[in-house]
């Protein structure tokens, strides 16, 4: 039997389920429709679920391309566009979905002519929190995956593993891209430089020299294998990307038995600090032309912890002073200079530190894993005082969470953002916080990312804000995010 292909969606308690018609075998060579995704979504009655609705139509496991994929919303209210989409060459077809204005679930049918099966979603429109509007996800080929992004003049720069740098037009290119629209300009992957496990690219940074007016050097780390808070590996490579479309690495920095982390760049003065795990941090001066062998160019070093006791995360510049966010020993206050340690422990050391951002008087060090029986499940809050010395003043949770590993503040600091891992689904995804009192964030909104989110980057394009998410494997992505509309 031939007909009418229907997909049901249940729409106004929001959650959204595929199942099948009413025959249990299709006939054969006929076409099928099933759900590929926006299934269980929820949000607050009158939104738009974050994920498209997506269909497949498919014949013996090919896709059947420029079918007329018809949506109506049958029950729960709420409006779903287009109400007519054609399927792709994947034999896609998708639509966006807008909430009923009550609570409860609501239902959608798709038609296609000549297909047969019946698919069900449903979604529920709920009164749980506010959500960052997920506008774009990039699929990562599953080489670990994806790690940090760095995005500055509407490009974007993947550190997506043994898949090497991937750079993005979002909204500054020549391609049109745009942060719902991103467009791939280049590849590149760089040396192994003999580090076991390849390439491992972890981040980056796109140097703009103010002398120069270059915009020549991405600074890029390869995070290799090591041992929390013994061992680590890994090096500092330079990528020329004056052309963007046609990279090469020129240069490349290694610190003896350590490895490279995250750093951060005081252009000004045209130096590098790098978080260099057991090695502790790093100054490098990046003036000028690089070019081989850059350990000539080391300026100083220094142990937050104390030799033989750091393993240090990540480094930031601000007022002044460079804050450190050491593993085991936690947060630090630096002379940018010397790097002389202005704060030494005792230091709040009841859980691992991770992340750490700087805006104005306050600082955040997010917490990971679990060390002595806590989990890292927060955010810890200091007060920055005379000469930039941080004071502890407390501790926010995330309930659930298990790992705090990346947060920032917005440019105008307004929001303060967080990424979690290996949490539940109240925990696991990205969460917003108002700055209305900077020692006490409130919760804002929260978007569940079954796998979790490893980092986050805040960058405006074009007048709006986004967050550049990492998704977690087993199916890694970029997740990015308007969070504009919760700036007010």
């Amino acid at each position: 039997m031939i007909r009418k292909l229907l997909v049901v969606a249940a729409v106004g308690s929001s959650h959204l389920l595929a199942g099948c018609g009413s025959d249990p075998v299709n006939p054969p060579d006929t076409p099928t429709i099933v759900v590929l995704g926006g299934n269980n979504q929820q949000g607050e009655p009158g939104t738009q679920v974050s994920q498209l609705l997506r269909v497949r139509v498919h014949e013996g496991g090919l896709p059947v391309v420029g079918v007329e994929v018809t949506w109506e919303v049958v029950a729960g209210g709420g409006t779903v566009e287009p109400l007519s989409s054609i399927t792709d060459a994947q034999g896609d077809a998708t639509a966006r979905y807008t909430l009923g204005a009550t609570v409860g679930v609501n239902t959608i049918r798709v038609s296609a002519a000549g297909a047969s099966g019946v698919a069900t979603f449903t979604a529920t429109a709920t009164n749980s929190p506010a959500k960052a509007q997920l506008v774009a996800e990039v699929s990562i080929p599953a080489n670990y995956g994806i790690h940090d992004t760095h995005v500055r003049d509407g490009i974007a720069f993947v550190a997506a593993w043994n898949s090497g740098i991937w750079i993005y037009d979002v909204g500054g290119g020549d391609l049109g891209g745009s942060p719902e629209s991103p467009k791939k300009i280049s590849q590149y992957v760089t040396s192994a430089n003999g580090v076991p496990g390849g390439a491992q690219v972890h981040n980056s940074w796109w140097f703009h020299n103010p002398v120069s007016g270059s915009k020549r050097y991405l600074f890029v780390g390869q995070e290799g294998p090591g041992v929390i808070g013994a061992t680590s590996s890994g090096d500092l490579h330079v990528v020329d990307v004056s052309d963007l479309a046609n990279p090469v690495e020129v240069a490349f920095l290694r610190v003896p038995s350590a490895g490279v982390h995250n750093f951060w760049m005081d252009e000004a003065n045209q130096v590098l600090y790098a978080a260099w795990y057991n090695g502790g941090v790093v100054a490098v001066d990046v003036s000028g032309t690089l070019t081989g062998d850059l350990s000539s160019r080391i300026i100083a070093q220094s142990f937050p912890g104390g030799e033989g006791a750091s393993f240090t995360w990540g480094v930031m510049l601000s007022n002044g002073t460079l804050y450190a966010a050491d593993m085991v020993q936690g947060f630090f206050a630096l002379d940018p200079t010397t790097l002389q340690i202005r704060n030494p422990a005792p230091n709040v050391t009841n859980r691992y530190t991770s992340d750490l951002w700087v805006h104005g008087n306050v600082g955040y060090t997010g917490t990971w894993g679990t060390r002595g029986g806590i989990r890292g499940n927060a955010i810890n809050i200091w007060q920055l005082g005379g000469n930039g010395v941080p004071t502890f003043v407390r501790s926010h949770e995330i309930p659930g969470a298990g790992t705090v590993s990346d947060i920032a503040v917005t440019p105008d600091g307004k929001l303060l953002v967080a990424t979690v891992e290996n949490g539940n689904t109240v925990s696991n995804g990205l969460h917003v916080f108002k700055r209305s009192d900077p020692l006490a964030p409130l919760s804002a909104a929260f978007s569940y990312v079954s796998s979790g989110l490893h980092t986050g980057e805040v960058a405006v394009i074009n007048g709006r804000t986004y967050v550049f998410g990492a998704r977690n494997p087993p199916a890694p992505s970029l997740m990015i995010f308007d969070i504009t509309r919760l700036l007010d």
